[in-house]
C-alpha cells in the first residue's frame, strides 16, 4: 500500500466546503487504499497505528432514521479499533422529556467522547455552536442542507466505476428541493470537475436558483438519461412535505420521472446508476432497474464504510501506514 500525504484535518465536517481540496484528495486516495486493503486482510487495523486509537469513543447521535449512514459509521469505527456509543432511539432519551438538541450536544460533550457523529434537523439553531466545538462534528445529513458524507460516497463510487469524476455528466432525479445529497453533490461533483443536470417536477426544483444556476435543467426525463454518463436518483421525501399540497399525485410523479426499464434502454451501456437510499421500489426506480446490472446502489452502501474510514482517519488525524 502506498503511503496517502497526509493534509491537515478539518475541525468538523457540517458542510463540503469545510475540506479543502487537499483534504478531498486525501479521503478519496485513503478510502479507495482501505478498500484495497479491506479485500486482501478482511481488517483495516494494519493500515493505521492502533496505539493512536486505543481509548478512542466515537459518539452516534441520531436524532433522524437512518439505515446505511449509522450502519457504516459503526461498522467504520470498529474496522479501526474505535468504540461507539449511539444514542438513536430518542423515545429513551431526555429529548423525550423536552430536552433540547442543543442541551443534548452539550451533555454528550460533556462526556468527553473523541467525536461525535450527527443527524438532525434543521440545523440554524445549532449551527455556530457545533463549529465552535473543541471536539470534532461530523455531519450525517442535517435538514435538507447538506450530507457531506454520502457525496464523498457518491464521488468515490463515480470515480471508481467511471475512472474519474471530471467531465462526468451527472443527471440528478427527483426530489432536489428537499435533498441535502443533492446540495453536497452539486458542491462536491463541481469542485472535482464534473457536469450537473438536474430532472425534477417545478415543485421540487431547487430553491436555491443561484447556486444551481449552471446546472443544465431537463423538462424531459428522456432528454437527461440520453446525456447523462451517471443518473443519481433521489427518493421522494413525503416526511418534509405533502404531494397533494404541490400539485401533482404519486401517480404523475410516477408516469413522470421513474427510473423504469424502458429509460434505462435509453442509457449508455457504461453508465451507472445511483441512488443514496432509501430506493422505494416502484416509486421513483422500478425492480426492473434495481436489478440492471449498471445499478450500482448497493456499490454505495459498500463504499460507505471505507470512505467514512477515510473520513474518521482525517478528522481523527490518525496514521496511515505505508505497507
Amino acid at each position: 500500500m502506498n503511503q496517502v500525504t497526509k493534509s491537515s484535518s478539518a475541525s468538523s465536517l457540517l458542510y463540503i466546503d469545510d475540506l479543502s481540496s487537499a483534504n478531498l484528495d486525501y479521503l478519496l486516495k485513503t478510502a479507495a487504499l482501505f478498500k484495497k486493503e479491506f479485500y486482501k486482510t478482511g481488517s483495516l487495523i494494519h493500515c493505521i497505528n492502533p496505539e493512536q486509537t486505543k481509548g478512542m469513543v466515537v459518539q452516534l447521535l441520531f436524532a433522524e432514521p437512518s439505515t446505511r449512514t449509522r450502519a457504516s459509521f459503526e461498522v467504520a469505527c470498529g474496522k479501526l479499533g474505535i468504540a461507539t456509543t449511539s444514542l438513536w432511539n430518542l423515545h429513551f432519551s431526555s429529548m423525550a422529556k423536552g430536552e433540547t438538541l442543543e442541551d443534548t450536544f452539550q451533555c454528550l460533550m460533556a462526556l468527553k467522547p473523541n467525536m461525535i457523529v450527527c443527524r438532525c434537523g434543521e440545523l440554524k439553531a445549532i449551527e455556530v455552536f457545533l463549529h465552535s466545538s473543541s471536539i470534532p462534528v461530523i455531519s450525517a445529513g442535517m435538514g435538507t442542507k447538506e450530507h457531506p458524507t454520502q457525496a464523498l460516497v457518491d464521488a468515490f463510487t463515480i470515480q471508481e466505476k467511471r475512472g474519474k469524476v471530471e467531465g462526468e455528466k451527472v443527471l440528478i432525479v427527483g426530489d432536489v428541493l428537499h435533498s441535502r445529497v443533492a446540495n453536497s453533490n452539486l458542491r462536491l461533483l463541481i469542485r472535482l470537475g464534473a457536469q450537473l443536470g438536474v430532472c425534477a417536477p417545478e415543485a421540487l426544483s431547487p430553491a436555491d436558483k443561484q447556486a444551481w444556476k449552471d446546472v443544465i435543467r431537463f423538462s424531459s426525463l428522456e432528454e437527461g438519461i440520453k446525456w447523462a454518463d451517471v443518473i443519481m436518483c433521489l427518493r421522494v421525501q413525503r416526511e418534509r412535505h405533502s404531494l397533494r399540497n404541490i400539485g401533482f399525485s404519486m401517480a404523475e410523479y410516477r408516469d413522470h420521472y421513474r427510473i423504469d426499464q424502458e429509460n434505462m434502454q435509453m442509457f449508455r451501456s457504461d453508465g451507472i446508476l445511483l441512488h443514496p437510499g432509501p430506493a422505494v421500489r416502484g416509486v421513483e426506480i422500478a425492480n426492473q432497474a434495481l436489478n440492471d446490472p449498471r445499478c450500482h446502489i448497493i456499490t454505495q452502501v459498500e463504499n460507505g464504510t471505507h470512505v467514512r474510514s477515510a473520513i474518521i482517519s482525517l478528522m481523527l488525524n490518525l496514521e496511515i501506514k505505508s505497507l
